[in-house]
C-alpha cells in the first residue's frame, strides 16, 4: 500500500461523511421500528446487517484499503458490527412484542456513540492532513509536524511500541535549480515525492521539512525496519527517470537518508537533530548512501 495523496484524503472524507449521513438516517428509521412500530428493513435482521449498510459496503470493498490498517477505522468496524447485532436483538424483540432489556438498548447505544466518536476522530484527522499538504509535493508541511510527532512520542512511552524518523535530502539539488531552472526543481521534488509515497504505508507520515528535505516518522517501525524503508527509497528515487523537455530529456537524481529511532527516553528534538546528523554523514559519505544513529 502506498501514502495517501491528497485525492485519495479527499476520497475518504466524502466516504465518511455519506456515512455519518446515511447512519443518521439510518438511525432514524430504527427509532421509528422501535418507537412506532413500522416495520423493519429487512436487510437489519440478516446476520451481517452490518455489510448491507452503505457504510459497511464500502467498509468492506478495496476501496477502503487505502485506511484498512488504521486503528481508529479498525475500531470503528467493531463498534458497527457490534451496533448493527444489537441493533437486530432490538428488531427481533419488537416484533416478538416483547419489551426491551434497558442494558441491551444502553449497549447498543454505547456503540453507537463510539462509532460517532470514531467517525468524527477519522474525519478530522483526515481534513487535518488535506490542510496542511504542501501544495506543490502533496506532503505535509511542517505546520503540525510537531504536534503529531509529540503524538507519536507520546504513544510510543506509553506502549513501548517502537517508532522510526528517516530524513532525506535530494543529491545537488541546487545544481538542478541552476542548470534547469526552477520549474524543472519543482518536477523533480513532485516526482519524487510520488516515487517515495509508493514505498511509504498510509499512516507513514511524510513532511516537507525545507526546500529538499524531507522527514518521515514511521509508527510501530522498529530501527531495522527503517532502514530497510529508506534503502528502498534511496533506490527507487535512483531509479525514476524524471522527463523534463517536450525532446524526452531525462534527469537522474540520487538522495541520502539518514535513520533513527523516535526514542522515549529522549525528545522529538533530540530525534530530529540525531536524523539530521544521520542524513549529513550519508551526503560526507558519497551521497547516495543510508545512514543509521
Amino acid at each position: 500500500m502506498t501514502a495517501f495523496i491528497p485525492q485519495q484524503l479527499r476520497f475518504v472524507i466524502a466516504e465518511i461523511d455519506k456515512a455519518i449521513d446515511s447512519h443518521q438516517q439510518w438511525y432514524q428509521n430504527l427509532l421509528r421500528v422501535l418507537v412506532s412500530r413500522v416495520s423493519p428493513d429487512e436487510k437489519d435482521r440478516l446476520d451481517d446487517a452490518h455489510q448491507q449498510c452503505q457504510f459497511g459496503q464500502w467498509y468492506h470493498t478495496p476501496q477502503a484499503d487505502l485506511i484498512q490498517d488504521h486503528p481508529t477505522f479498525i475500531s470503528l468496524g467493531v463498534a458497527h458490527e457490534n451496533m448493527h447485532k444489537r441493533a437486530k436483538q432490538l428488531i427481533d424483540l419488537v416484533l416478538a412484542k416483547q419489551s426491551i432489556p434497558v442494558e441491551l438498548f444502553d449497549a447498543f447505544n454505547d456503540d453507537l456513540e463510539k462509532m460517532r466518536v470514531q467517525f468524527y476522530a477519522l474525519r478530522h484527522e483526515f481534513a487535518d492532513l488535506v490542510q496542511n499538504l504542501d501544495p506543490l509535493t502533496g506532503a505535509q508541511t511542517r505546520a503540525g509536524m510537531q504536534a503529531e510527532l509529540n503524538k507519536e512520542h507520546a504513544l510510543a512511552k506509553r506502549s513501548q511500541q517502537p517508532s522510526a524518523l528517516v530524513m532525506l535530502d535530494i543529491d545537488h539539488f541546487k545544481n538542478v535549480n541552476d542548470r534547469y531552472g526552477h520549474a524543472v526543481g519543482d518536477l523533480l521534488l513532485t516526482k519524487t515525492v510520488q516515487s517515495i509515497q509508493h514505498v511509504l504505508r498510509p499512516y507513514d507520515q511524510l513532511y516537507r521539512y525545507g526546500g529538499e528535505e524531507f522527514l518521515i516518522c514511521m509508527p510501530n517501525t522498529t530501527l531495522e525496519q527503517a532502514q530497510h524503508v529508506a534503502e528502498r527509497m534511496r533506490e527507487v528515487i535512483a531509479e525514476q527517470k524524471i522527463t523534463y523537455d517536450k525532446a524526452g530529456s531525462e534527469l537522474y537524481v540520487t538522495a541520502s537518508l539518514g535513520v533513527t529511532s523516535l526514542d522515549p527516553a529522549h525528545s522529538v528534538e533530540d530525534a530530529i537533530n540525531m536524523v539530521d546528523k544521520a542524513m549529513y554523514e550519508a551526503k560526507s559519505g558519497g551521497r547516495n548512501l543510508v545512514r543509521v544513529r
